[in-house]
């Protein structure tokens, strides 16, 4: 899975889009992303475990956003394996704006020649 995004569950009219955005190519990008309204601040929380055959790991961020971005986050894993995402979003009030919890491959990056 590259150049995939993976759309979550928007629950508030301020959200047009969210979700991850899964790029690269020996290693795994995961951008979480959301399209808001520009005077939309609150807070993430972003879950990454992986299984693979070398072993598990897990990783989380929680952050506070504004102006309906989360910027620049990501997390870069190693492939393949199997990655579980989970993204929580929400508003100052604690008000839940996006939710993601799915199950991907990552696969094995394609040798060149």
């Amino acid at each position: 899975m590259n150049g995939q995004t993976i759309l979550g569950n928007s629950s508030d009219p301020r959200i047009k889009a969210c979700g991850v955005r899964i790029g690269g190519q020996e290693m795994a990008t995961l951008r979480p992303f959301i399209e808001g309204a520009a005077d939309l601040n609150g807070s993430f929380a972003l879950s990454i475990a992986k299984q693979s055959p070398g072993g598990s790991s897990t990783t989380s961020q929680k952050n506070r956003f504004s102006e309906g971005s989360l910027g620049d986050t990501q997390v870069v894993i190693n492939r393949p394996g199997r990655v579980r995402i989970t993204l929580v979003v929400t508003d100052d009030a604690g008000k839940t704006l996006c939710d993601l919890d799915q199950t991907i491959e990552l696969s094995q990056p394609m040798t060149r020649i």
